[in-house]
């Protein structure tokens, strides 16, 4: 393990996965989650959120309590343009997601007269929303990275006769 995640990652990848389990701000409220489709595990009415909810907070607290838990292998090739990218991702992932957090503060605080129907605080929440999954899309290529980098370390290995 020669690749050492930093203090800002563990942070932002830690938020991507809160915003990913946790619908909150303008991006799921009302109008815009019955817009956006709401979430993926509609299908399982209440076994599908509790479980994703669950991996997620477990996550969460597995990358805050232990210390290596997003350290990875060096990788070179694809698998360092899958991680370059996967956590350019994570990072805009987090930053929209705490625009999300202060988007209806911010909504109030820019728009004096708001139109009488309110769309302007539909369009921000649709935008949010399709956007806050760019984060989702940077976990995916991150882990993918990591998981192709202990898949190339472990065909290094040297192998013993049994």
């Amino acid at each position: 393990m020669n690749r050492t995640a930093s203090l800002p990652l563990k942070l932002s990848y830690c938020l991507t996965v809160l915003c990913a389990i946790v619908p909150f701000g303008l991006a799921n409220s009302g109008w815009v989650g019955l817009a956006t489709g709401g979430s993926a595990f509609l299908l399982l009415p209440i076994v599908g959120p509790i479980l994703f909810f669950a991996l997620g907070l477990y996550r969460i607290v597995l990358v805050a309590r232990v210390a290596g838990t997003l350290d990875s292998n060096p990788v070179a090739g694809v698998s360092a343009a899958l991680r370059a990218f996967g956590i350019f991702c994570i990072y805009v992932g987090a930053a929209v997601g705490l625009l999300n957090w202060l988007s209806r503060p911010l909504m109030h605080l820019l728009i004096r007269t708001p139109s009488f129907n309110g769309i302007e605080y539909f369009a921000v929440g649709v935008v949010l929303s399709v956007v806050v999954q760019i984060g989702v899309l940077g976990l995916f290529s991150f882990e993918f990275s990591r998981l192709l980098a202990f898949e190339r370390n472990t065909r290094e290995l040297p192998r013993y006769a049994e």
